[in-house]
């Protein structure tokens, strides 16, 4: 089967959020002398990691022709499971816990994708109601903030080499992964054909079910490193830290291109467009904008990637018409 799209159109898109990302960037060191630190870089760069792969699982749900709302509580519960797990000093219990998470998260996941394709229950309620019964297993098991996350695994987790660190060592990688299975597998084909038409993937001999689950679970087991790396930067289980990062990777895919109908995108521009969430979110805390303008602005930025896409979509269907 030969791929189905084309980088174009999202290569542009991530070239205008770098250029945007530029502009925030100089314009936050203009209004403050110490944020182009190397210190602060660094810092920022950590901060964005768990939402840029968020944003990479989001976008693989996305181009499969789905969505999911639920994980940002899969990362809720990682959080409140490493608190509860980790707290100890045997690298055997905290590789037991590692497991029970990606496991539970990979179940999570399953259940996802299964409701979604067998119980032929759409997605976004799917995922909706996943979500609704993960907070409340999180809220069950810690009420509140607590636990603690095992020192020497946090430090390893989050250890920094000047600007470079063991969560940018970890996002690289996992773009890396990511990007071999998307661009160089069968599994990348099929995942961009059934976001395109799952009735034309189907009569091609492509196992529509069968990789729209596997990629429900890919997205839950990169929300449980996610999740890690939360837990590890505050070496404690948070089951509310997850509340608004759902929307922010839905955000951050269609700012970078990624078709919310499916098929179309790059893990690239979702990248991108998650940082550019991330410094925006970064650069209105520090000048001190109250959080409800902070919402508004999300939600802008989600409205005007729609309004982009449906045009550059128009002219499109227009240029191939003449």
């Amino acid at each position: 089967m030969r791929r189905v799209f084309s980088r174009r159109p999202q290569l542009k898109s991530v070239l205008t959020i770098a250029a945007l990302l530029l502009a925030v960037f100089g314009a936050m060191c203009l209004y403050s002398e110490s944020y182009a630190s190397v210190y602060n870089i660094t810092n920022l760069l950590s901060q964005l990691i768990p939402l840029s792969i968020l944003a990479i699982a989001q976008t693989l749900v996305i181009l499969s022709g789905g969505i999911d709302l639920s994980l940002g509580s899969m990362i809720s519960l990682t959080t409140v499971l490493a608190g509860k797990l980790m707290d100890t000093d045997s690298p055997l219990q905290i590789a037991f816990a590692l497991l029970a998470i990606f496991g539970a998260m990979g179940l999570c996941g399953f259940l996802n994708g299964a409701g979604s394709n067998f119980l032929r229950v759409p997605p976004l309620i799917t995922t909706l109601c996943m979500s609704t019964v993960l907070n409340g297993v999180a809220l069950l098991i810690m009420p509140v903030a607590g636990g603690s996350v095992n020192k020497a695994f946090s430090r390893f987790v989050v250890q920094k080499w000047d600007i470079l660190s063991m969560p940018v060592v970890i996002l690289a990688i996992v773009y890396a992964m990511i990007h071999y299975v998307l661009y160089r597998t069968r599994t990348g084909t099929h995942i961009y054909a059934i976001g395109r038409s799952r009735a034309i993937s189907k009569s091609m001999g492509v196992a529509v079910k069968s990789v729209s689950i596997r990629v429900y679970a890919m997205a839950a087991l990169l929300a449980a490193v996610a999740g890690i790396l939360l837990a590890s930067r505050m070496r404690i289980g948070d089951p509310l830290t997850g509340a608004n990062y759902a929307m922010d990777s839905i955000t951050a895919a269609a700012i970078g291109g990624t078709a919310l109908s499916g098929g179309v995108g790059l893990i690239s521009g979702s990248v991108a467009g998650a940082f550019l969430v991330g410094m925006l979110a970064n650069a209105m805390n520090m000048i001190g904008v109250d959080q409800f303008y902070q919402y508004v602005v999300k939600g802008s930025l989600l409205v005007v990637a729609m309004i982009i896409y449906s045009l550059s979509g128009i002219s499109e269907v227009k240029r191939r018409g003449r």
